[in-house]
C-alpha cells in the first residue's frame, strides 16, 4: 500500500505558465461594496452649460459674510483632493481674515510644507491646483510704488460660494 500523495504546491514557474484568463477569475471575485455615504455633503459638480471662467471667477461676498468662514466651508465641501484642501486651509491661516490677502503674510513653500506635513514638491503642485481651480489669485502690480511686486489672495470660486450659501439657507430652515 502506498500513502496518498499530497497535492503539489505551485511554484512561481507554474504560475507564469498558467493559461487561465482574468475573466475566469472575475466570476469568483466578491462583488464591490457600495461607497459609504459621508455626513458632509460634497459640492455638486459645476454646471456644464456655463463657461469655466465664470465658474472659477472669485465670488463676491454679501453683507454679513466673513471671508474666512466662507472659504473654510467652501474648502470642506469642495471636490478637491485632500492635499489641495490641506494647503488651502494652511494658507487660510496666513490670510487676512476679511480680505484673504496673503500680502504681508505670504509663507514660503518650506513654511507651508512644514505646516501641512507635505513635501515642498507636493506644495508646489497643490498651489498650482488651487490657482487653476480659482481658489488662489496671483496679481502683479504694473504701476505705482509696488511695481513688479506680486500679491496673492485666497478667494472662493463663485459656484462654490453659491453652493455654500444654499447649504446655509437649507440649514436655517
Amino acid at each position: 500500500m502506498t500513502a496518498p500523495t499530497a497535492p503539489r504546491i505551485p511554484t512561481p514557474g507554474d504560475l507564469a505558465r498558467r493559461t487561465t484568463t482574468p475573466a475566469a477569475h472575475a466570476k469568483h471575485a466578491p462583488a464591490p461594496k457600495p461607497a459609504a455615504r459621508t455626513a458632509v455633503a460634497e459640492a455638486p459638480a459645476p454646471p456644464a452649460r456655463q463657461d469655466t471662467a465664470d465658474l472659477i471667477a472669485p465670488g463676491r461676498l454679501q453683507q454679513g459674510e466673513v471671508m474666512w468662514q466662507m472659504v473654510q466651508q467652501g474648502v470642506r465641501v469642495s471636490r478637491m483632493r485632500p492635499e489641495a484642501r490641506l494647503v488651502a486651509l494652511t494658507l487660510l491661516g496666513y490670510a487676512h481674515p476679511r480680505t484673504g490677502l496673503l500680502d504681508k503674510y505670504w509663507p514660503s513653500c518650506e513654511q507651508i510644507a512644514y505646516a501641512s506635513g507635505l513635501t515642498t514638491g507636493q506644495v508646489l503642485v497643490q498651489l498650482e491646483v488651487l490657482a487653476q481651480r480659482g481658489w488662489l489669485i496671483q496679481r502683479s502690480f504694473s504701476q505705482g510704488p509696488r511695481q513688479g511686486q506680486t500679491v496673492h489672495r485666497l478667494v472662493i470660486p463663485s459656484w462654490v460660494l453659491e453652493h455654500v450659501r444654499s447649504r446655509r439657507d437649507q440649514h436655517a430652515r
